[in-house]
Parts: structure tokens; C-alpha cells; sequence
């Protein structure tokens, strides 16, 4: 009981924390039931932005960024419209640095009454969220009406939405324990928190191709559905100090070069070891075939030594490679984890 009433305490004292400084952005949370009592408000009875028909918050007759900002874990957009019904308004686009978001933020998301839109031009045509403010005038000037307001409200983004939605997060996860829920996400307290973590750490920058390196610690070969992970493989390899191998780091120096002798040179020679992502595609496709066969000369030469690395993408053999090598599952460890372990091995 003495443990309950510390977090229940806790949670309302961040609950409150976390709907003063959203609110200072603008959005407005459900009050919980049996809580108004306390709050000094009706349970279910708290002001609450109007949703306006705004359609898909993108199409308008008339758009104009007017601000933009950012903090640690988001970058945020203020554009003016005007849609063909003559509405006008405000949308706040909202875009994680660290995308995309978790199935749970995505909940969280809505829960604040984000509405999420796919191809978003503000940001490149990549994924956003949104919320809209519909302007109100109360007389012919522009002035006198809620453009300070709304205006206010996306200023404070910068300072207060991500604070806002950790101490959400944090209230949550001090009354799941006691079956309480805040947000609509079943024993999600601990994914959420570590998810929201993940959007405000610094991201590894894609390397500028000045120079092609003439060897490499890691060459990566990979059929094209599987280029995700090989990319991400290749950051975290480049995040912590190695040289590798992957083709959309080089487009320059790669245009206009014999790629077959190109490809030949790095998978065989140039290269301290050749990670493979084995699936079905990969060991259908030409490209693959010609890097694989130039991994396995150097495999050869090497006479039993460590050189190609598979990670299995399906549950398929490698043409040529000896059942006895070993392999790591992308399903079973993820390739964080194999990141991770490839780091270790080359730091030996």
C-alpha cells in the first residue's frame, strides 16, 4: 500500500507536469477519471481542441511554412493554409530525428491526437505527424484573434513537447504496476521510455565519399531487400571508427568504374572481412553471385581462415559456403545486437 501511494503520488505529480507544458504547445489531454476531484476539474470535462476539417493536413489551395525548430528528439514545421473551403489555419508537422517511430509512440501519438501522414513535404516526403489550429478572427483586423496564440503554442514546442511527453511516459510507467493505465498500450511503460530514448540520441552521419579508402575493415554484400540493415550495419561500423564497404556510401567514386574488376578487388582483396546477408534473393541475383564468388576466392586463399561473416536473412544456405561456418540470425539478435558483436570482433 506504502509503495502505491509513492507512485501515486509520483504519477500525479508528473501527469500534472506533463499536461501543463503540452498544454503550453497546445494540446490538451483527457482528464482520467477520478482525477478531476484532485485536479480541481471535471474528470471528462476539460477544455480540449476543436478537430477541424483540415483533410489530410497537407492539401490546401494555400501553404506557407512560416516557422521552423527542433529539439533533441523532433523537428517541427509551422505552415499557414488555406483549403479550398476557404478554412485557414495552422498545422504543426512533427518528424522524430530518429525515425520512424515504434508501434507504441505511434499510440502515443494519437493519444495526444497526432494524426500521422505519410509522404510529408515539408520533410522531404517522409513520414510526419500533425496537429492543426483553425484561425479565429474576432473583428476585420488579422491581429485580433488567435494568431499570438497559436503562434505562442508552436513557439514552445522547442522547450516543452518533449519534456511533456517523457513525463507522460513517466507518469504511465509508475502506475502500470498498480493495473492504472494512462496511455491506451498494454505493459508498454518500459518500451516506451526506451523507444523515446532512442529518438533523441544522435544519429551515425553517412560519410562524405572525398576519398575511397584503399582497404576496408568490412565489405557488405546484400541483395536490395535486404539494404535496410546493410545500411544501418554500416553506420554503426562508421560510428565507431572502421572503414567499410557499402555501396551507397560512394556513389561518386563508384560512377563511371568497371564495377565487375571494381567489386572483384574489394570483395577479394581489399577487404579484412566481407559480411554476407544470405536470404533467397541474394543467392538469385547476379550482382550477389559475382561478389560472393570473389568472397569466396579470397576464402580460399586464406586456407580456413576467418573471412566471410554470413548473417541469414532467411532460412537459407549460402551456395559454396561449408555448413560448418558459423552464422548469426538477423531475426534471432536484430542487427543492433549483430552490430554490436561485429564491433567486438574487430576490435580483437
Amino acid at each position: 500500500m506504502d509503495q502505491f501511494v509513492v507512485n501515486f503520488d509520483g504519477g500525479f505529480a508528473a501527469f500534472k507536469q506533463a499536461a501543463s507544458e503540452l498544454e503550453d504547445c497546445g494540446i490538451f489531454l483527457d482528464q482520467l477519471e477520478g482525477w478531476g476531484f484532485f485536479y480541481g476539474k471535471q474528470s471528462r470535462g476539460r477544455a480540449k481542441r476543436e478537430v477541424y476539417d483540415f483533410g489530410d493536413g497537407h492539401t490546401a489551395a494555400e501553404s506557407k511554412e512560416t516557422k521552423r525548430s527542433e529539439d533533441q528528439a523532433f523537428q517541427y514545421r509551422f505552415v499557414w493554409v488555406v483549403t479550398g473551403s476557404g478554412l485557414k489555419g495552422w498545422i504543426t508537422h512533427y518528424r522524430p530525428k530518429n525515425p520512424p517511430l515504434s508501434v507504441e509512440l505511434e499510440s502515443v501519438f494519437r493519444f495526444l491526437g497526432l494524426i500521422a501522414f505519410a509522404q510529408c513535404p515539408e520533410f522531404d516526403f517522409e513520414l510526419c505527424s500533425w496537429s492543426a489550429v483553425r484561425f479565429e478572427k474576432r473583428s476585420d483586423s488579422f491581429f485580433d484573434g488567435n494568431a499570438e496564440t497559436a503562434h505562442r503554442w508552436f513557439d514552445n514546442h522547442s522547450q516543452k513537447f518533449s519534456p511533456g511527453v517523457e513525463k507522460l511516459l513517466h507518469a504511465h510507467s509508475l502506475l502500470e504496476g498498480f493495473g492504472m493505465r494512462l496511455l491506451p498500450i498494454p505493459e508498454a511503460s518500459a518500451r516506451l521510455q526506451e523507444e523515446f530514448a532512442r529518438h533523441t540520441t544522435k544519429p551515425a552521419k553517412e560519410p562524405k565519399s572525398a576519398k575511397f579508402p584503399d582497404n576496408f575493415d568490412v565489405a557488405i554484400s546484400f541483395a536490395g531487400p535486404e539494404r535496410p540493415y546493410a545500411k544501418e550495419l554500416a553506420k554503426h561500423l562508421l560510428s565507431a571508427g572502421f572503414s567499410v564497404f557499402y555501396d551507397g556510401f560512394y556513389p561518386e567514386d563508384l560512377w563511371g568504374k568497371d564495377l565487375v574488376q571494381t567489386f572483384h578487388e574489394i570483395y577479394s582483396k581489399r577487404s579484412r572481412y566481407c559480411v554476407i546477408f544470405v536470404s533467397d534473393e541474394y543467392n538469385n541475383r547476379v550482382w550477389t553471385l559475382h561478389e560472393r564468388r570473389s568472397a569466396q576466392e579470397r576464402m580460399l586463399k586464406e586456407k580456413g581462415q576467418e573471412y566471410i561473416l554470413p548473417i541469414k536473412a532467411n532460412a537459407v544456405d549460402l551456395p559454396g559456403l561449408p555448413s560448418t561456418i558459423g552464422y548469426v540470425s538477423l531475426k534471432e539478435l536484430g542487427i543492433e545486437n549483430i552490430a554490436e558483436l561485429l564491433i567486438r570482433k574487430l576490435k580483437k
